[in-house]
């Protein structure tokens, strides 16, 4: 009987002790199961590209004339021919508007007797002066009285044909200020005469793009690929001309203007607008090499002074890559240090880990 109790004893710590490795077992299967499951974080992929891809800038320009002149009379008067008005095409030489000339042909009638006069003044007087009838302070004072009046017959003859206001240059009328029999003032514009050969291509540029000119490179060289918005398909090449050298005080932008000759094959007008895309290959500080790329600038942080970004290898996991800055333009950065067509996170940057695999945020459709 004692043998048979002490079996039954033996038996139940048995079934308990393999219990608990049975249970142990399940405890450790179960962690191992937890430690397959890996969390795959969301973020967004972008592909770094050759950086000579965004050496072109596009900026937006508009359309002015190559040149153009306010013209204004030297002489006040009243209006008494206006045969322009605004878009008359005209030739150098070509009357744009004459002055009444009445009182300005009696002005030089007047200086006229007044010479003729003082001719005969002087040259009586030199012939007393030989005959020792007269002193020689009398022949300067008559000699200079003949200056004087001969000054006076050019200035009249000069403001006789100041009423006539003349085309400097072949163009088209810009604009036209007064009205026939209207009384003008001196210098004051009156008609905007503008050149129809050439054309100004005018842009602002940003005082950032500006300090990375390269000072040795000359930009009286520089050409740029032109775009009209009526004419959005076809390109032109226009060449520097000319720019600002101070900013504009409140969009801080430097205007700069390209000039043109004029497309014949449809009509352009100041004013019109316009594209301009500049190559800067070769012009800015700090020209990347050719294993410069070019990636998002929420692509690149730093930490511990140096610079990174996070790549991507083909298992889609992340390896830090230290990378070195070159320039940054607009959204983009150029860096060097990783190559064209490597996978790179763009987003959350800050929250990465090393080794993590991460998939690519999907838009959703309608976004």
């Amino acid at each position: 009987m004692f043998m048979a109790y002490v079996m039954k004893i033996i038996l139940k710590i048995s079934i308990l002790i393999l219990t608990g490795f049975v249970l142990a077992g399940c405890d450790k299967s179960a962690s191992s199961t937890q430690e397959v499951v890996e969390l795959i974080r969301p973020t967004r992929i972008a592909i770094a590209e050759s950086a000579a891809v965004n050496m072109k800038r596009v900026f937006p320009a508009t359309i002015e004339a190559s040149r153009h002149s306010a013209l204004a009379f030297r002489v006040s008067g009243q209006l008494r021919e206006l045969p322009v008005i605004a878009g008359t095409a005209v030739k150098k030489g070509d009357v744009l508007a004459r002055l009444d000339q009445a009182d300005f042909n009696n002005a030089l009638a007047d200086r006229r007797a007044r010479y003729d006069l003082a001719r005969i003044q002087f040259t009586q007087i030199e012939s007393l002066l030989q005959k020792k009838y007269a002193s020689q302070t009398k022949l300067d004072e008559a000699r200079a009285n003949l200056k004087a009046a001969a000054a006076a017959l050019a200035t009249a003859t000069d403001n006789l044909s100041y009423t006539t206001l003349l085309a400097p240059f072949d163009g088209v009328i810009g604009r036209v200020d007064i009205e026939n029999f209207q009384s003008v003032q001196a210098q004051v514009p009156v008609i905007e005469l503008q050149d129809t050969h050439e054309i100004d291509i005018n842009f602002s540029v940003p005082e950032g793009l500006l300090t990375q000119l390269d000072p040795k490179v000359d930009a009286k060289s520089a050409c740029a690929e032109v775009r009209f918005e009526s004419q959005s398909e076809q390109s032109f090449t226009a060449c520097y001309k000319k720019h600002d050298s101070v900013p504009d005080a409140v969009t801080r932008t430097y205007r700069v203007v390209f000039s043109m000759v004029k497309p014949e094959t449809f009509r352009i007008l100041p004013g019109m607008s316009a594209s301009i895309e500049l190559d800067l290959t070769g012009v800015l500080l700090g020209e990347p090499s050719g294993t410069a790329v070019s990636v998002p600038l929420s692509a690149v942080f730093e930490k511990e002074s140096q610079t990174f970004v996070w790549r991507l290898n083909t298992q889609m996991r992340t390896e830090l890559v230290q990378v070195s800055t070159l320039r940054i333009i607009g959204e983009t950065i150029l860096i060097n240090g990783i190559s064209s067509g490597d996978r790179i996170v763009t987003a959350g940057v800050a929250y990465i880990q090393p080794d993590q695999k991460v998939r690519a945020i999907e838009k959703e459709r309608g976004l």
